[in-house]
């Protein structure tokens, strides 16, 4: 799962939004436009992280909810059959 871009993006947002709003409370023009034009960059790549985590544990749940409805093995008295059936390997032979 990709919870680590998810974590740096996240890092990244609330340092911009932090110094966003630091620059704007005192003034500092310049550092508050710098963090302004880099505020949406960064608020698509959390986005874009974030539909990824989203994804992943969709398909991570679609999965152990499709193997949890295949059965575990045959009923115990059935063989199991892994591929097509070979007639020299059950050579047995019945009475008339």
């Amino acid at each position: 799962m990709p919870l680590g871009p998810l974590g740096v993006t996240a890092l990244l947002a609330a340092l911009d939004w932090g110094a966003w709003d630091w620059a704007t409370n005192s003034n500092e023009s310049t550092i508050g436009l710098i963090a302004g034009l880099l505020m949406a960059p960064i608020a698509v790549a959390f986005a874009w992280s974030l539909v990824r985590v989203l994804i992943a544990l969709v398909r991570l749940g679609i999965h152990r909810a499709a193997a949890e409805s295949r059965p575990a093995s045959a009923a115990v008295g059935e063989p199991r059959i892994d591929g097509p059936f070979d007639i020299e390997a059950h050579d047995e032979r019945i009475a008339a």
